[in-house]
């Protein structure tokens, strides 16, 4: 299978997961007790994790996925996600290795996944699923530098991998050579002139943005949300967020 494909299969399978994600969640507001299996799997992840299990962790990973899935109660969508999965499974074998050595991001993205369920948001159940598989993408693309739409533009690529990574430490450094292939004051030129302003202004506007995106269309506690867009000090979150906004994060939520 071309690159292409793979990635054309990986959108199919961020879209079914999350519309799996966002029927899960509404499950939970009434049936709370079906997302105690979603955290068995969780810390059996860890332990896996742990161990430097990584054939458990993937068989773990499938149960998490395939659990949701099966959550969502909607006819004929497990069939669906096992046909998506079954397509890229070997994809999944080879890469898995290679760009997961610590695979402590997978976990941070599912304890998110799980926790969105469980909260019965089904906006930010939907969100952190499909943030979630696309992230693998760009995880992959990170590390090949091949394949993906915007190949050859550098700009693209690096945005792309920004919006897909919020959550993650970013430096210009690293994503101008990893992933846009191109110097770092070449990227930064490529922001001034297409977006006005440069790397690290671009990388906190988006993140704002989403945080703003967050706030009025989830219920997500305030410090998740801050955590899930790169900020781990709420108070500088909130800080950057006024600023931004005009408001706080409390009330940019109250409208």
């Amino acid at each position: 299978m071309n690159p292409a494909d793979i990635r054309r299969l990986s959108e199919l399978r961020s879209i079914l997961e999350g519309f799996a994600a966002r029927h899960a969640a509404r499950r939970a507001v009434e049936f709370p007790a079906e997302t105690e299996g979603l955290r068995c799997l969780l810390v059996r992840l860890n332990q896996a994790i742990q161990r430097r299990d990584y054939e458990s962790f993937r068989a773990c990973d499938f149960e998490l996925h395939e659990g949701i899935v099966e959550m969502a109660r909607v006819p004929c969508l497990r069939e669906c996600w096992r046909e998506t999965w079954a397509g890229l499974l070997q994809f999944h074998e080879q890469t898995f290795g290679d760009h997961y050595p610590g695979a402590r991001v997978l976990i941070d993205q599912h304890e998110h996944l799980v926790a969105a369920i469980a909260l019965g948001d089904p906006a930010a159940a939907e969100d952190a699923a499909r943030s979630h598989v696309e992230a693998i993408w760009f995880r992959v693309v990170d590390a090949s530098g091949a394949g993906g739409e915007g190949e050859g533009n550098p700009l693209a690529r690096a945005t792309a991998y920004l919006a897909c990574h919020l959550d993650a430490p970013l430096k210009l450094t690293e994503v101008a050579q990893r992933i846009a292939c191109t110097s770092p004051g070449h990227l930064t030129r490529l922001f001034r002139c297409h977006h006005g302003i440069g790397f690290q202004a671009y990388l906190q506007k988006i993140r704002l943005e989403k945080a703003a995106e967050l706030l009025q269309a989830t219920r997500l506690p305030i410090a998740r949300i801050a955590k899930r867009v790169g900020y781990r000090d709420l108070s500088r979150f909130s800080q950057h967020f006024k600023r931004h906004c005009g408001r706080t994060p409390g009330e940019w939520r109250k409208g």
